[in-house]
């Protein structure tokens, strides 16, 4: 028991330097020398476990997207409605506090080093598209929307939070919380308005 104790840490100390040595140093900087030093290891043990960058990268991602997942998952369940849902799902994903930045920088990162090599890009796309149908799930839920309708309203609302999260983590000065709340609110009132306010325009 020990021993797989000892194991599960090494493995969670790994996970967490090559998530933190991306959202840092982008993916020029992740390298397993950079992911050793870390984890406070040797590269032999970085290497028995990822066996070449991609493998490091295509990590990173899925801890991105497990991290973002899980979060919308509780806000999702703990929102009174499914219009409020949309609006909590998408506040969550801002770059609203220390963590959440570090997550946009990792995003930013491996969605550059996924435009030259496309088993980034295909993990990539696979993830983002689940936000984007989560968003047309809810939407759906809150109101009379046919479903090519419900998929385009999503569609820009996550480009709305993926752009504004891109910002942040490029400019943090000036892409506060407040001025990313701001700028999501204008998405988030396109989004959500009725289909029948709209026809009485």
């Amino acid at each position: 028991m020990p021993r797989t104790r000892d194991e599960s840490a090494q493995r969670a100390r790994l996970s967490e330097a090559v998530f933190t040595t991306l959202a840092e140093t982008g993916p020029t900087g992740l390298t397993l020398r950079a992911v050793a030093t870390r984890a406070g290891c040797s590269t032999g043990l970085v290497l028995h476990t990822f066996p070449d960058k991609r493998a490091l990268l295509l990590h990173a991602r899925d801890v991105l997207h497990e991290r973002t997942r899980a979060r919308a998952d509780a806000v999702q369940a703990g929102a009174p409605d499914p219009a409020e849902a949309v609006r909590a799902v998408s506040l969550g994903a801002l770059a609203l506090d220390d963590e959440r930045l570090a997550e946009a920088r990792a995003w930013v990162a491996f969605l550059a080093a996924a435009l030259g090599d496309p088993v980034l890009r295909e993990r990539h796309v696979r993830n983002s598209r689940a936000f984007v149908d989560r968003l047309a799930r809810l939407l759906a839920e809150a109101m009379p929307l046919p479903p090519e309708i419900a998929e385009l309203r999503a569609s820009a609302l996550a480009a709305s939070v993926e752009g504004i999260t891109a910002l942040a983590a490029g400019d943090p000065e000036r892409w506060t919380p407040e001025a990313q709340r701001s700028a999501l609110e204008l998405a988030l009132s396109t989004a959500l308005q009725h289909p029948q306010a709209r026809s009485e325009d």
